[in-house]
């Protein structure tokens, strides 16, 4: 079941309940879940079937959602309103600077990517290089338990949080062989990340790819992003992600956190 959000016990003439159980309505879709029925998004929401279907239908005839008999699916048109809205962020423009210079000098793709629940957003990537079968745009997530900068970003929550945030949102999928679901597995690998502030991910979301990733900092000391690369054992190893590229990113992301964010 969902969870109920804070803000609707509390009377406040400022809030709008009704925008908010609507966009709670587009927060059960992911690149997991394409494609909902109306009862499903009742059950995630806590709403009735008939306000489900209403909310649905509405976003139908605004162009979010397209509807095949009894289940809806996003359309480009909401991916295009977050990725026009990160992308006109100055923030992740000055990142996205580094990036490309990384990625054209060191001909693998690198990404800045906060985190977003139990998922990864990115803010800024090189979008012409893909090391997994989806390509990935500004805007787009994915799992942090399985990738470097998700572990990064993990780790940087207390256990509390994170445990709160399976409860919510999980279960942890199995992607490949080599996904870490087991909870205490998870705490225990964030637990050498926090330690050695940075992280990698083998096999972990799609079978040969591989990744490292650091952090970046606010000027308060806070992580807010992390700035990773990714490639694909046919070309690179973990060794050669630690010994050639690891002190590229720290370095980076040292210039990255000093510029500000």
């Amino acid at each position: 079941m969902g969870t109920r959000l804070a803000d609707e016990t509390e009377p406040d003439n400022d809030f709008s309940l009704t925008l908010a159980r609507g966009m709670r309505v587009l927060e059960v879709f992911s690149p997991e879940v394409r494609s909902v029925t109306t009862s499903e998004v009742a059950e995630k929401v806590e709403i009735s079937r008939a306000a489900a279907r209403r909310f649905l239908l509405t976003f139908v005839r605004l162009g979010y959602l397209t509807q095949s008999k009894s289940s809806f699916s996003l359309t480009d048109k909401i991916a295009a309103i977050g990725q026009g809205t990160l992308a006109r962020d100055d923030r992740w423009l000055r990142a996205t600077a580094h990036v490309i210079e990384l990625s054209n000098r060191m001909n693998e793709p690198f990404s800045v990517s906060v985190l977003d629940g139990l998922r990864i957003r990115f803010v800024a990537r090189d979008q012409k290089r893909r090391i997994y079968s989806a390509r990935l745009l500004i805007g787009d997530t994915l799992p942090a338990y399985c990738t470097a900068a998700g572990k990064v970003l993990l780790a940087t929550q207390s256990p509390e949080e994170i445990d709160r945030l399976i409860e919510v949102q999980g279960p942890l999928l199995q992607r490949t062989p080599k996904t870490i679901t087991d909870r205490q597995a998870l705490a225990e690998e964030l637990h050498r990340v926090r330690l050695q502030s940075w992280a990698t991910a083998e096999d972990e979301l799609e079978e040969g790819t591989i990744g490292i990733a650091v952090p970046i900092f606010a000027a308060n000391g806070k992580v807010v992003a992390a700035l990773a690369v990714g490639s694909h054992k046919l070309r690179r190893s973990i060794a050669e992600l630690k010994s050639d590229f690891l002190p590229v990113l720290l370095d980076a992301a040292d210039r990255i956190s000093s510029e500000g964010l």
